[in-house]
């Protein structure tokens, strides 16, 4: 009978030990998938922000050709999430490649309503670099070019190359 008991006993704590914690809402995000990417694609430098009503949008950068920036939102805290859109280039045609930053803007700015998401990140080509800047009135479900911050050379990480890297909205 001891033995019986030892066994299933054993049994349960390896079954506690391989079960998967159940995402919780302003939780941590520890094995709480957002997205995986087809396994032909990558992902890279991902960024969150959380808006003024609570929504988390998440995104990152997807190899893929053209490169996007899918855009997810939570509505609870982080327990579940939802694909919106894809952030693309809408300008050079080179795709969004790396490097999103995304924000909301606590006051309105010419046309931009208090509460738009600001998006921006690198689009890149052989011979050139772009910080680009689009809007979303719609927290992130379309989203609108604004404008070039900046441009420079092809990406290359060579001391002294002109390229620009790592758009930040603050």
């Amino acid at each position: 009978m001891l033995l019986q008991i030892l066994t299933f006993g054993l049994l349960g704590l390896a079954s506690a030990q391989e079960a998967k914690p159940t995402p919780q809402a302003n939780g941590t995000f520890e094995e709480n998938v957002i997205w995986m990417p087809p396994v032909t694609s990558t992902i890279s430098y991902p960024r969150i922000a959380e808006l003024s009503d609570g929504t988390i949008l998440a995104t990152a950068g997807l190899n893929s050709t053209p490169g996007v920036f899918p855009i997810f939102s939570s509505a609870d805290g982080g327990a579940s999430w939802k694909w919106l859109s894809n952030l693309t280039d809408q300008v050079n045609g080179l795709g969004m490649n790396a490097q999103p930053a995304i924000a909301e803007l606590p006051w309105a700015v010419g046309e931009w309503p208090a509460g738009t998401v600001l998006a921006s990140g690198n689009s890149w080509g052989p011979n050139a670099t772009n910080i680009d800047l689009y809007g979303s009135k719609d927290k992130g479900a379309t989203w609108k070019f604004i404008s070039n911050v900046a441009r420079g050379s092809g990406p290359s990480t060579r001391n002294g190359n002109p390229c620009i890297w790592e758009p930040y909205i603050l």
